[in-house]
């Protein structure tokens, strides 16, 4: 019993070594937000319209993710997480995503809507920090938690499902196979993910700023979080805005520092 736990502490401090080796890239990181915010300003055109729905799964991820984690932080409920994976759809629909929660008080459903737009800006800086102090490990493990959180909450099993098996496999290799491509791959992968968190930041700033100054604007979060407090939108507008340029503006002192 004693061999099989020392084996398996092996393999997880090899897999933590591994994942300790990434690097910030700063052309990575930023290279990736502008073509994440340039697919969105684009996102009418045909083909491109197919790509930014690619790109801002991850980043949607986070923001719905960000709804259901804090309801079930609470004592809430989370009924389902759904991406919505095509423009046209997504147009329909208004949104990219949404997640279904229920809470018993007002003060849970004000606190469930207000974490939705602090999710990415959050993971973005957490994971901006961890690989700074060599601590990236943290944040993998961090994802597979989301992912399997997001497996049991959402009714879209196939997607997390896939994930899952892509994330599990990677990490066999990266212990038992050691296959440079994928080693090698891991901190590309690492500053892509950040480069689109920090895509989703930026634009979050525009979009809400947009959305809080409209005269037409749909129903938002901002608006739900009015009628629940009674605080004006433009409040709530202000917090997440200076909770996201409060991290762009750390995040981009890390990475220009090393």
């Amino acid at each position: 019993m004693l061999e099989i736990i020392n084996e398996y502490y092996y393999y997880l401090v090899q897999l933590i070594n591994n994942f300790s080796n990434i690097s910030l890239n700063a052309y990575i990181i930023l290279g990736i937000a502008v073509v994440f915010l340039a697919l969105y300003k684009l996102r009418n055109y045909p083909i491109l319209s197919t790509i930014s729905v690619g790109f801002s799964f991850f980043p949607v991820l986070i923001h719905e993710l960000g709804h259901a984690f804090a309801a079930q932080l609470i004592g809430g409920q989370v009924d389902d997480i759904r991406m919505i994976l095509s423009n046209k759809k997504q147009q329909e629909a208004g949104k990219q995503g949404y997640a279904i929660t229920r809470a018993n008080h007002r003060f849970k459903f004000i606190f469930i809507t207000f974490f939705g737009y602090v999710a990415p800006p959050l993971m973005l800086l957490l994971g901006i920090y961890l690989v700074h102090k060599g601590f990236t490990f943290i944040f993998l493990f961090l994802c597979i938690f989301f992912l399997v959180f997001y497996f049991v909450q959402t009714k879209q099993k196939w997607i997390p499902l896939i994930l899952l098996i892509i994330v599990g496999y990677c990490c066999y290799n990266i212990i038992f196979q050691h296959q440079p491509l994928i080693t090698n791959s891991t901190s590309i992968l690492y500053n892509t993910l950040l480069g689109l968190l920090l895509g989703e930041t930026v634009q979050s700033v525009f979009i809400t700023t947009k959305t809080t100054f409209s005269k037409n604007a749909a129903e938002w979060d901002g608006s739900a979080l009015k009628s629940l407090t009674h605080i004006p939108t433009i409040i709530w507008w202000l917090l997440w805005t200076l909770i996201s340029v409060t991290t762009i503006y750390n995040v981009l002192i890390i990475i220009f520092s090393r």
